[in-house]
């Protein structure tokens, strides 16, 4: 396993020379749920939260626009995708609005915190999976919000992310354990192995690679872990800046979407953002998104579709970064075999 916990100074995957800040505040409803900012069609639009209601922002004109104003919850995740805004709460709270149109659906799925929302699609069927404290992943077809499964585990449930070809989900929660799923022809979900997160007590955020043959798990105890999927070991671990303490918690982790660019870069609990070389493993850059000399809390990351751009939220700012793209597309994806 190659641990990296060194940072490279001689590398510079995005521009900080080329960082733009936006006056906006995102709030945080929990304190470790942090991946509430989003982008869902272009590097020009961002969804955010604030209070008991979800902007849309636009950083070229500047504006924001609510687009679910005073829900009777503060959101606690927040996921967009074929189309849908969701948002989910702390007391199984559940608000799906359709982005081109008015219609919108809000229910309560049972059990307690929402913790992490997944839409995906599978045969032609857009669905939503919404990863539950009750020890429990549930899946409804959209629109119609009719439950065709559920998933039970051992442990409260944190996060999961679907591979990109549809195939595999990968899921973490409250315990070291990793649980990888196999997506059955039928639609059903079989699990198919229980991997061991070493040195972390609980995940909190996860993420697959844009040719679903990796994945990436952030943990409460500062460490993010590689596995390819054909290895029951990590083949890559990064340690956070701050870690041991509670600032340097791994909060939220994302690859980036776009094959070219080939990049995963994940958040500390408060003030830094670290990128990292996801065709080697071996060259991270490090960059504090808060301002000098004061403790700022992040609220979440995200890639553009075209992953030109990374969308950092703190409490009090918008922070957007440029992907340095041409020097991404200089050489070859690499694979791990």
């Amino acid at each position: 396993m190659t641990i990296s916990p060194c940072v490279s100074d001689d590398v510079a995957f995005v521009n900080e020379d080329r960082v733009r800040r936006h006056a906006i505040r995102s709030t945080i409803q929990h304190w470790q749920l942090r991946d509430l900012v989003n982008c869902p069609a272009s590097r020009r639009e961002v969804l955010y939260v604030n209070g008991t209601n979800v902007h849309l922002y636009n950083t070229e004109t500047r504006a924001s626009v609510p687009i679910l104003k005073d829900l009777t919850f503060p959101p606690t995740c927040i996921t967009s995708g074929q189309g849908y805004l969701v948002v989910g709460g702390q007391r199984s709270q559940l608000m799906v609005r359709q982005l081109t149109s008015n219609w919108f659906s809000s229910t309560a799925v049972g059990g307690c915190i929402n913790n992490a929302l997944v839409v995906t699609k599978y045969d032609g069927q857009t669905r939503l999976l919404v990863c539950n404290n009750d020890q429990s992943i549930k899946i409804f077809n959209m629109p119609s919000m009719e439950r065709v499964a559920s998933i039970s585990l051992p442990t409260a449930v944190n996060h999961a992310a679907v591979s990109p070809d549809g195939t595999k989900l990968v899921a973490v929660g409250d315990t070291s354990q990793v649980f990888m799923f196999d997506v059955r022809p039928n639609g059903s979900y079989e699990r198919t192995a229980t991997l061991t997160a070493s040195g972390s007590s609980s995940g909190f955020s996860c993420s697959w690679n844009y040719s679903s043959e990796k994945f990436a798990i952030a943990s409460q105890d500062g460490a993010v872990l590689v596995w390819d999927v054909r290895s029951t070991v990590p083949t890559a671990k990064f340690v956070t800046k701050q870690y041991p303490s509670e600032k340097g918690a791994a909060r939220c982790v994302k690859f980036s979407p776009s094959a070219s660019i080939d990049l995963l870069a994940f958040t500390e609990h408060v003030n830094n953002v670290h990128f990292v070389d996801a065709r080697t493993f071996n060259t991270r850059q490090v960059v504090r998104a808060a301002l000098p000399h004061i403790d700022q809390h992040l609220s979440g990351l995200a890639f553009s579709p075209d992953s030109r751009s990374v969308f950092i939220g703190l409490e009090n700012a918008l922070v957007e970064y440029e992907v340095n793209s041409k020097s991404r597309r200089s050489f070859p994806a690499g694979a791990i075999v």
